[in-house]
C-alpha cells in the first residue's frame, strides 16, 4: 500500500525519450536517477537521487518523486513564491492545509539540518487522514530571489529512514542561481546527447506505414533500417534499407548538421532541430532514446 498525501489518483503519460534541456520542467516527462531538473526561470537546478524517478504530473504543481526499488513511499515538492526560510518555518508552526478534512502539521521542533535548511517529522490531521499508519518527514531550502521549496517525504515505517536519507540527498543536491532567461541550448552538447542514442521516425504516405530508425553509436559507427530514403530525403537512390557508417556532428546551440559517411555511397548531412524539446529532421519529428544496437 502506497502513503499518499492526496487522496486521487496521479494518472501520469509519459513517454520514454532521451532528456533535452529546457526552460521548464515538462509535465509527464519522466527524470530518472541522475537525471539533472532545471527551472531557468527561478534559477534551481537538482538531481534526481540514484533509486528515484521524478515527474511532474499533467495539470499539477507538485513535483513527485518515486522509489524505483522495494521501497515505499513518495516524496513530494512545491515551490512557495514571496517566501524566505523565515517564513517557511512561521507556516509549518500554523500548519498547512492540504486539501478539504486534510491538514499537515509538524511533529516535534523544527531543527536546522544544516546552514539555509529546516527540518521536522510531520503528521496528518482532519476528517480524510483516516489515522494513517505512515511517517512523513518534510524539510525546506530557500532561494535568495525570495522562494523555498518544500520537500516531503512520506513513508512506511521499515522505508522510512531510507526514504529519509533521499530526500535529504535531494535538498543538498538542490542549488540556486540567478534567474535567467537564456535558451537552454546555448553551447549544448549535441555529440554528447546523440551519441548511444537511436532516431525513430512513424508515419503514414499514402497507405504504407513509413519507420526509419537510425542507430548512432558512441565510437562513431552508426547503423540505419530505413523503408524508403526518410532521413535521408531529398538525396539519390540508394540509402533505402540496412547501411553501415561513420557519423559526426557540429553543434550550433539548438540546430545540429549530422554528416553521414558510407563506405559505397556518397555521404550525406542533416540538419537537426530541437523545438519545444522535440527533435525535427526536415520538418518531421524524430524520436530519440536509447540504442539497443549500440550496446
Amino acid at each position: 500500500m502506497k502513503y499518499w498525501i492526496f487522496s486521487a489518483a496521479i494518472l501520469l503519460s509519459l513517454e520514454c525519450q532521451a532528456q533535452l534541456p529546457s526552460n521548464r520542467i515538462k509535465p509527464g516527462t519522466m527524470y530518472h536517477a541522475g537525471d539533472t531538473v532545471r527551472s531557468p526561470r527561478l534559477g534551481l537546478v537538482t538531481v534526481i537521487p540514484d533509486g528515484w524517478e521524478g515527474v511532474l504530473p499533467r495539470d499539477t504543481e507538485v513535483f513527485l518523486l518515486m522509489p524505483s526499488d522495494n521501497l515505499i513511499g513518495e516524496i513530494y515538492v512545491v515551490v512557495n513564491e514571496k517566501l524566505d526560510l523565515k517564513g517557511q518555518e512561521a507556516r509549518w508552526r500554523s500548519g498547512m492545509d492540504l486539501s478539504t478534512g486534510l491538514r499537515l502539521v509538524t511533529d516535534g521542533e523544527i531543527r536546522r539540518r544544516s546552514a539555509g535548511v529546516i527540518s521536522a517529522e510531520a503528521k496528518l490531521q482532519g476528517a480524510k487522514s483516516n489515522n494513517s499508519q505512515g511517517k512523513i518527514y518534510i524539510e525546506a531550502k530557500c532561494s535568495p530571489e525570495g522562494f523555498c521549496v518544500s520537500y516531503i517525504a512520506t513513508a512506511d515505517p521499515l522505508s522510512f529512514e531510507n526514504v529519509k536519507k533521499s530526500l535529504q540527498s535531494f535538498v543538498d543536491n538542490t542549488s540556486f542561481n540567478a534567474p535567467s532567461n537564456q535558451s537552454p541550448y546555448a553551447n549544448f552538447n549535441w555529440q554528447k546527447f546523440l551519441s548511444g542514442k537511436i532516431l525513430l521516425a512513424f508515419g503514414h504516405e499514402g497507405t504504407s506505414k513509413r519507420e526509419d530508425e537510425v542507430n548512432l553509436c558512441p565510437d562513431g559507427s552508426f547503423q540505419s533500417n530505413l523503408t524508403r530514403t526518410g532521413i535521408f530525403k531529398d538525396t539519390a537512390k540508394g540509402y533505402q534499407g540496412k547501411k553501415r557508417g561513420k557519423w559526426s556532428v557540429v553543434s550550433n546551440n539548438e540546430k545540429a548538421t549530422v554528416t553521414f559517411t558510407f563506405a559505397k555511397f556518397p555521404p550525406v548531412e542533416i540538419e537537426m532541430e530541437a523545438k519545444d524539446e522535440e527533435i525535427y529532421v526536415k520538418g518531421n519529428r524524430y524520436f530519440v532514446g536509447d540504442s539497443e544496437v549500440c550496446r
